[in-house]
């Protein structure tokens, strides 16, 4: 057991060969089962002269596969250039296995070649791409054409073979190469299912999950007015003058935690974070899926939020407080953007909200009369007057219960 250690770590030195130091995954692995196919080939040839039956021929073909694979190995490990390794190693496929085709009897014969043959263009949309791998694709149709054109002329030749040296040639010949199309094929859903789970992961980190699954069925662009919404605003005060005296990584981590407790706090009431935008958080609920308890929802959220913020003072300690404003009403909502798609809200709902917020109190929350229309009967308000910008004096009312 003990000696596995060290020879599978010579395994991985010599797969990892072409590796270099900026390669990302993806190439990482797509360079190795290049690799691991060059070092298949020096192997593989060396059946054919067993399978032919020992015609001299069929020596001579083996050994120039085995050793210009190797040489080719050889090459890859000093120039790093992986695109020229695989191309040349395909290319060679594409000659040597028509060849040994021949040798093996034809179509029928101890050698078939037609399996293997499709391993060229196989190895060529894996590590070159689907738009390259189409001319190796032609070259497979065209090779396993003249192998069909060639075949009364091979059996005529070399003969068929015997049956048991038929049966092992055409087990063996067919077993080997779609086992390793197997391989591949698995190893390409399974990194497309990575890739599509992270993009779906990402998606969601941007947008609502019922406007990502519209983008994901081909909707271009998404509008929909929503009748009844109670829009959250949440801002840290007195953050901008602290971050002028803090250490921008602790900043960071700080906001960081913040917002991750604030994300827990809205899940859990089933409210939409919309976005932050530097330490103000934004939030609804009732948009873009409607509920008749928005109003209700976002005050218990807005409440938590506060006890959350409690807490990440206390593990932080640090003296800062969240400011909180809440308005409902309708509202205008939509996914804009194409690089960096987002969904937003738009509308007097969402202006009123905004000023709650600003001209709230720290620690308290601040909800517009739509709101505190449509709050349950247990919430307790103090009423209070004040000056919002572009709206004058307006009426707002702090949650009395938020206090602490």
């Amino acid at each position: 057991m003990r000696a596995m250690g060290p020879l599978r770590r010579t395994g991985q030195r010599i797969l990892a060969v072409a590796d270099e130091a900026a390669d990302d995954d993806d190439l990482r692995l797509r360079k190795r089962v290049g690799v691991a196919a060059g070092l298949l080939t020096i192997v593989a040839p060396v059946s054919l002269p067993i399978q032919a039956q020992g015609h001299p021929v069929s020596f001579v073909l083996a050994m120039a596969l085995s050793l210009f694979s190797a040489g080719n190995l050889a090459l890859l490990a000093t120039t790093k250039r992986f695109d020229r390794y695989l191309v040349a190693l395909i290319a060679a496929g594409t000659i040597w296995v028509p060849l040994a085709h021949v040798v093996g009897g034809g179509i029928t014969g101890t050698s078939p070649a037609l399996v293997w043959a499709f391993l060229v263009p196989a190895y060529g949309i894996l590590s070159l791409g689907p738009r390259r791998a189409m001319p190796w694709f032609a070259a497979f149709v065209v090779s396993v054409l003249a192998m069909a054109v060639a075949d009364p002329w091979a059996r005529a030749t070399f003969g068929e073979g015997a049956y048991l040296f038929r049966v092992v040639g055409w087990t063996t010949n067919v077993l080997l190469p779609l086992s390793i199309v197997f391989v591949l094929l698995r190893y390409t859903d399974l990194r497309r299912r990575i890739a599509e789970a992270r993009a779906d992961e990402l998606l969601l980190n941007a947008i609502p999950a019922s406007i990502a699954t519209r983008l994901k069925h081909g909707e271009n662009r998404i509008a929909e007015s929503y009748p009844e919404t109670t829009v959250l605003f949440a801002d840290v005060e007195g953050f901008t003058a602290w971050t002028t005296r803090t250490d921008p990584e602790r900043v960071i981590g700080l906001l960081d935690d913040l917002f991750t407790r604030l994300d827990e706090v809205a899940a859990a009431h089933g409210i939409e974070k919309l976005k932050t935008m530097g330490d103000a958080y934004m939030a609804v609920a009732g948009a873009p899926l409607p509920r008749h308890d928005h109003a209700v929802a976002a005050i218990d959220a807005a409440r938590d939020m506060l006890e959350a913020v409690a807490t990440w003072r206390k593990a932080h300690g640090v003296a800062l407080e969240l400011r909180i404003g809440l308005a409902s009403g309708p509202a205008m909502g939509g996914v804009i953007g194409r690089q960096r798609i987002l969904f937003d809200l738009w509308g007097e709902t969402v202006n009123t909200a905004a000023r709650m917020e600003s001209s709230g109190r720290a620690g308290r929350v601040q909800v517009a009369e739509s709101t505190m229309r449509r709050a349950s009967p247990e919430c307790v308000f103090v009423e209070r007057v004040v000056d919002v910008k572009g709206m004058g004096r307006v009426r707002a009312y702090l949650l009395e219960d938020a206090t602490e």
